[in-house]
């Protein structure tokens, strides 16, 4: 990806996944959206608003470069990006044991410019472009993971309504 495309990349998808995050207000949110789109504010939330922006480059980067290989790169950053927003947020809240939005939304920001940037640096790793069916499957599992604890939670502060 040139400069360029990455910035403008990097801001799309901020602003969807930003967006994805006032879905559950519209009039018509169901159930199936719910396992797309958060569903409350939760540290969960925060973690869908990176996998499904991602999960969108690795299928346009696929389409654009008519190539599969180019799949890889973006899953597995989205998908090594998720625990450090899990790691940022308990760090935050052991101190100060209540949720922050405004560092929450930088989390996120600094969340998806990593996992672009990641991206990116790895897209010409030979590891990552031969096994892509691997992170494909992967990100299969998190799409049924994500969906599924979305509505059947463990108890966890993970899963908590934080708002």
């Amino acid at each position: 990806m040139s400069r360029k495309e990455t910035i403008t990349v990097i801001v799309l998808l901020i602003l969807f996944g930003t967006g994805m995050h006032f879905v559950h207000h519209v009039p018509f949110f169901n159930h199936f959206l719910g396992y797309i789109f958060p569903v409350k504010e939760s540290v969960m939330a925060h973690m869908k608003m990176v996998f499904y922006p991602m999960l969108i480059l690795s299928i346009y980067l696929s389409v654009s470069r008519r190539s599969i290989k180019e799949a890889g790169a973006p899953l597995l950053a989205g998908l090594a990006v998720m625990p450090l927003i899990v790691a940022a947020f308990f760090a935050y809240w052991i101190f100060v044991r209540h949720e922050m939005m405004w560092l929450d939304i930088i989390i996120y920001i600094a969340a998806m410019i990593g996992a672009v940037l990641l991206a990116k640096k790895w897209r010409d790793s030979p590891c990552v472009r031969n096994w892509w069916p691997l992170w494909i499957f992967i990100t299969i599992i998190g799409i049924v993971l994500t969906g599924i604890l979305t509505y059947h939670s463990p108890d966890w502060l993970v899963f908590a309504d934080l708002g």
